[in-house]
């Protein structure tokens, strides 16, 4: 019997080596997805032929004679290169990831297609100008040029899709761009966080909790919250992470070329591939060079021979939830200020892998779309009533591609603010300078405006029965400033009107720290260069840490282990470097202080909030407004003050680093905890196979830092970086081939590729590369060539 288990069991054995074999033959079958660098292509749709040379990175040098040409052959790089990334962008935002994914999709898909962003991309499309519709046309001929080229297997993630790729159109990009949108709005998201928290934390302290920007007064709810939301407890996700990216420019008197310096780095969350992309287009008396978005024909942020241009997210509140009161007598109707009306409605159908088609009807009010009940919003409206949405970005006159296409043609800082007045959507800092010496920032995009008498302010979700709460009009002046006498320019997501800016953006701009450093670094130095910029975007110390760590400190006197914390933390500089302890012992300390204040007020929901909230957390601490009465423990009799919830947070904080790093204080590093993860979409999110899609690197930097790396203290990793820069750049108008580059993984999307994360390290190092424009300097570089030529059918 013995013996012949043995042999059963070597028959096993024998199996699975030989299935595993059959998998890894399989799997390595697929590095003939890779594309062809190299040779001529005959192709349809070019009226001449287009160069693609590449470098040791594979970074495309695109010339032509036409621009809609080199569109063409940025389209064909991209499809190259980031396929299954534009697939699943456009796809996104269709709702289709069911179709791949199956019930994990409809969700999202429940949400977008209730949306209608993708209709609204269609829509859009008659409003943009001719030349912009040749130019979203050129680009998806040359994606689907690609895609027609093709040999072999497409990449992995399509044979795990069980899909091929579909035709490119036009309006795939329009909503590429407004899936961007979607990303870096977050009000909606606000709105009903505020009143999620009613029942909880009650008036007071949503006012307390959802603290107002440093010097801005506390805005006061609308009384009807209490009646309308303060007897059901909504369900919805937490907040999204939008509010960080930082740009900077100087004049040619701060600089030591005595020409402009423009610095621009965006951030959204890590992922692999980066969503930013490297490219040079050259055309007739043009050469435009940076970062673009694989599914648009633009270099979004970048530079060409004369100007420079950088975007930073304003974070303008361009959406208003409307509460809208359901007929109890007949479903289909909702109350408007003139009585009842019925809803718009149309029916589409969902498909589902590995499940049933789902039909669903979607609803629409005066307002907008109403958010589908079992979307990403669910639960979120009182019983009885649904939630619909205003937004600008489903503005069907929406005319952002305009700008973001022709935004590289500008010759003249004069030029930036009369192509703004396209841009819709999402509203940004958008800084810009000439080598003329000229520098400027411009706010474009479109914002609502709201009636005196709106005591919902865009905070809260408003009756949509009451007329008072309807949007009036739109801003109709975009913010501008041109060569200030400082000579300087800088946004990181901070306040950028001043106090006395007639219109309203937005209650809810980002923490001021990074602008803060950012604006003493640039006023240090009298004459700056691309070495003092690089330096500025590498810098690691951050300014809230500082100011907290020292509350906390003054919590002493302390013993034993907590002293020597304590002693690291007062000599720290605020300096978050990877090799560091204190950068470690900090982020434990503020993670544990946050669960000792608030987890007790929040409840089940604390993990959706659990995070830094830096005003909220000062003013808790230093007892502004009697909020210190958050340090009361509700599980207790006894009245706790700060200090003791500040002396138990570091006990906790060193348990859990003791016990994950050892005793050896002095001997933890940040870098062992803080790594960039960047994660794969959506197979790096899947156990097993997401380690062989996602990369991670050792990052210095931390929430609140210019050279920013943040991370989520409810994740189960929560000290790892799963947000920040995923493109860096500093643009030098005085010498513009000196101007330096960087994206956080590589210009491939394919895990087979040798440039799948081959600038990874190079990024968390806070190094560059340069993208030279010259022919001659092209050339030196150039490693592989590719010649697309027009086919010509016989």
């Amino acid at each position: 019997m013995k013996r012949w288990l043995i042999r059963i069991g070597l028959g096993l054995v024998a199996i699975i080596m030989v299935a595993a074999l059959l998998i890894f033959d399989r799997v390595r079958s697929f590095e003939r997805s890779l594309p062809s660098y190299d040779g001529i292509a005959s192709v349809v749709g070019l009226s001449g032929p287009v160069h693609i040379a590449r470098d040791a990175y594979a970074i495309p040098h695109i010339s032509a004679q036409s621009f809609n040409d080199v569109v063409f052959g940025l389209g064909y790089a991209h499809a190259q290169d980031r396929l299954w990334q534009m697939e699943l962008a456009r796809r996104f935002v269709g709702g289709r990831l069911a179709e791949i994914v199956g019930e994990p999709g409809l969700a999202p898909d429940l949400t977008m297609r209730g949306l209608g962003l993708y209709r609204a991309a269609e829509n859009a499309l008659p409003h943009l100008t001719p030349e912009t519709r040749a130019a979203l046309q050129a680009y998806a001929d040359g994606v689907n040029a690609y895609i027609a080229n093709h040999e072999g297997p497409w990449p992995i993630e399509f044979a795990l899709a069980g899909i091929t790729p579909e035709p490119w159109k036009p309006a795939d990009s329009v909503a590429v761009l407004k899936g961007m949108s979607f990303t870096l709005s977050e009000n909606a998201f606000r709105e009903i966080a505020r009143v999620k928290l009613l029942q909880r934390i009650g008036r007071r302290g949503l006012e307390d909790f959802f603290a107002p920007y440093p010097g801005d007064p506390v805005p006061k709810l609308p009384e009807y919250l209490d009646t309308l939301f303060g007897v059901t407890q909504m369900g919805a996700a937490a907040i999204p992470d939008t509010t960080a990216s930082n740009n900077w420019v100087v004049d040619g008197a701060h600089s030591t070329s005595g020409k402009p310096l423009l610095a621009n780095d965006p951030h959204l969350p890590l992922t692999i591939p980066s969503t930013w992309y490297l490219a040079h287009l050259a055309y007739p008396d043009h050469d435009a060079v940076g970062g673009t978005l694989p599914g648009i024909p633009a270099i979004i942020a970048g530079r060409n021979r004369h100007t420079a241009w950088g975007v930073t997210n304003t974070g303008s509140d361009t959406q208003d939830l409307f509460v809208e009161r359901v007929n109890p007598e007949d479903s289909d109707e909702y109350q408007t200020p003139q009585g009842w009306a019925r809803f718009e409605t149309r029916e589409e159908t969902i498909k589902v892998r590995f499940g049933k088609d789902k039909r669903v009807i979607f609803r629409t009010t005066r307002h907008g779309p109403v958010l589908p009940e079992n979307g990403i919003f669910a639960n979120a409206a009182p019983r009885g009533y649904v939630l619909a949405l205003s937004w600008t970005a489903l503005a069907p006159d929406d005319t952002t591609m305009d700008m973001s296409i022709r935004v590289h043609d500008a010759q003249s800082a004069a030029e930036f603010p009369k192509g703004g007045a396209s841009f819709v959507t999402p509203m940004q800092n958008f800084i810009f300078a000439d080598d003329a010496g000229h520098i400027g920032l411009m706010l474009p995009g479109r914002v609502p405006m709201r009636a005196d008498d709106n005591d919902a302010q865009g905070l809260v979700p408003a009756p949509g029965w009451d007329a008072r709460y309807d949007w009036t009009g739109y801003v109709g002046t975009m913010a501008t400033i041109m060569d200030p006498p400082s000579g300087h320019i800088a946004t990181a997501n901070n306040k950028t009107v001043p106090n006395d800016y007639p219109y309203l953006l937005t209650r809810e701009w980002a923490d001021p720290y990074r602008f803060q450093r950012i604006d003493a670094l640039l006023a240090a130095t009298p004459k700056h260069s691309v070495a003092t910029f690089e330096a500025i975007q590498h810098d690691t110390v951050d300014l809230y840490a500082v100011e907290l760590k020292n509350l906390l400190v003054a919590a002493g006197p302390f013993e034993g282990r907590e002293k020597e914390a304590a002693a690291l933390m007062d000599a720290w500089d605020g300096i978050n470097r990877r090799d560091l302890p204190q950068p470690l012992i900090y982020a434990a300390w503020a993670r544990a202080l946050a669960k000792r204040i608030y987890a007790d007020e929040l409840g089940d929901d604390f993990t959706s909030f659990w995070g830094f909230e830096p005003q909220f957390m000062l003013h808790v601490l230093r007892n502004e407004d009697g909020e210190a009465r958050w340090c009361d423990d509700r599980a207790t009799p006894a009245i706790e003050d700060c200090r003791s919830r500040i002396r138990l947070a570091l006990e906790d904080a060193l348990d859990e680093l003791t016990k994950t790093y050892g005793s050896d204080m002095a001997g933890w590093r940040w870098g062992d905890a803080h790594v960039a993860i960047n994660v794969h979409r959506p197979l790096g999110n899947f156990p097993i196979i997401g380690g062989l899609f996602n990369r991670e690197i050792e990052m210095d930097g931390g929430a609140f830092t210019i050279f920013r790396a943040d991370y989520s203290f409810a994740s189960k990793r929560p000290y790892a970086a799963m947000h920040g820069a995923g493109y860096r750049a500093i643009y030098d108008l005085g010498d513009p081939d000196r101007s330096v580059y960087i994206i956080s993984t590589g210009e491939s999307g394919n895990v087979f590729s040798d440039h799948y994360d081959d600038l990874m390290k190079l990024w968390a190092a806070g190094e560059y590369i340069t993208i030279p424009t010259t022919p001659a300097a092209i050339a030196a570089k150039t490693k592989h060539t590719l010649i697309l030529q027009p086919k010509i059918n016989r």
